[in-house]
């Protein structure tokens, strides 16, 4: 387009040349410019011949009326966007617009008056846009089916939703091969935060059948530069293990006091770490028994693709136990529930990789050693203190002078 101008203006300059014409005035401007909201932008208007004895600007409304914005003619710089200092006009003649807000948009005109008093004019549709700040955001979920099977064949909802963008951005899904994942479903509802805004979402189906990694990528003419910031990855692992013990919540059904007395019923809840596939959890009794349980349940985890398992039991209290929440198939993931009349104490153990176990609760040796130290220290600081006051005392009030004492006007002597 820059160029056929300027082949315009040179076949324009040589007609003038050679037949000493004077040509109409011819004036051009961009079909669109697009302008960051809260920023600024210019709308160039190029014409020929380049004198000229005035420049108006000036914005279309829907029923062809117009407002005149600011304007030129000579040196004198006029009009109600000047005067607000939301639009200006540079050397070149070229509109500039500052602080873009929403109600800016629109077509704006650029008239040029040459000094033959001959007039020509052309558009430009000004837009407001928004570009996303953040990059989208990757959540799932698993249909009843999906949360029955368990499985690795089941299927997961992963549904991308970008920042608020004007225009709306595209979203596409990848895998870590860079093919193109097909969307199920997509929309664009109106964003919450800005007018005019949308928000874009982009759900896909996906089966789980190796460890995978997605990739969600925001595109459109306004991010450019920036698309590697618009790009959200989701990994996805065939099998996942807790990192962590049970853990173990109680509540007090009824006869509920500040300890725990014979006949307290309790509700105790073992809720597993995420996994995949969703791992079993089993009540025991102090002698192994299996306890049976009055409800379990198993929800989609945070991570993708994982799912958390809760198990609960009730239990009255009839004298001092020891209870085990234990993760089946996993040798060590246990939390052990102690149950006595001063109160409840949990202690979580699994085993490392290398099959040692772990002790996440409860004291340590090295911990009752040093409690031990501590007690001691506390112990010779007291008794120094009993000793000096003791002694201060008996400096007063000598009782034990010599071995033969008496009393004399009660004191001793």
């Amino acid at each position: 387009m820059a160029s056929a101008n300027a082949l315009l203006s040179s076949f324009l300059i040589f007609i003038t040349a050679i037949f000493k014409v004077a040509l109409p005035v011819t004036v051009t401007t961009p079909g669109q410019v697009n302008i960051p909201l809260g920023g600024t932008g210019e709308i160039p208007c190029n014409f020929y011949p380049s004198s000229y004895a005035a420049i108006y600007w000036t914005r279309r409304d829907d029923a062809d009326g117009k407002e005149h914005v600011i304007s030129r003619v000579g040196e004198d710089v006029t009009g109600s966007g000047f005067d607000s200092g939301n639009f200006n006009l540079t050397e070149d003649n070229a509109l500039q617009i500052r602080y873009m807000q929403l109600k800016d948009e629109g077509r704006y005109e650029c008239q040029v008056l040459d000094t033959e008093f001959e007039d020509d004019a052309s558009e430009t549709q000004v837009i407001a846009i928004v570009t996303p700040e953040t990059a989208p955001r990757i959540t799932w979920s698993c249909g009843d089916q999906c949360i029955s099977q368990h499985g690795p064949s089941s299927i997961l909802n992963l549904t991308c939703t970008s920042d608020e963008a004007k225009p709306p951005v595209k979203l596409k899904w990848t895998n870590d091969q860079g093919t193109p994942i097909e969307a199920v479903s997509s929309s664009t509802p109106n964003g919450t935060m800005l007018v005019g805004s949308s928000v874009t979402t982009s759900t896909i189906q996906y089966v789980v059948k190796r460890n995978n990694t997605l990739t969600c990528q925001a595109e459109s003419e306004m991010i450019g530069k920036r698309s590697s910031e618009q790009r959200s990855t989701v990994k996805l692992y065939e099998s996942v293990t807790p990192d962590e013990a049970p853990s173990v919540t109680t509540t007090c059904v009824n006869n509920c006091r500040t300890g725990i007395d014979v006949g307290t019923l309790l509700n105790l809840t073992c809720t597993s770490g995420e996994a995949r596939p969703p791992i079993k959890l089993k009540w025991k009794n102090s002698h192994g028994s299996p306890i049976v349980t009055i409800s379990s349940d198993v929800q989609v985890g945070i991570t993708v693709g994982t799912f958390v398992t809760t198990a609960v039991i009730q239990y009255t209290f009839k004298s001092n136990t020891t209870l085990t929440c234990q993760a089946a198939g996993l040798t060590g993931q246990m939390t052990i529930v102690q149950l006595n009349e001063m109160g409840i104490g949990t202690s979580a153990h699994r085993e490392n990789l290398n099959g040692s176990e772990i002790d996440e609760g409860g004291f340590d040796l090295v911990t009752i050693l040093l409690v031990a130290v501590a007690v001691a220290v506390g112990v010779v600081i007291i008794l120094g203190i009993a000793v000096a006051v003791l002694y201060k005392k008996n400096k007063e009030y000598p009782v034990f002078q010599s071995p033969m004492f008496y009393l004399t006007n009660g004191r001793a002597t």
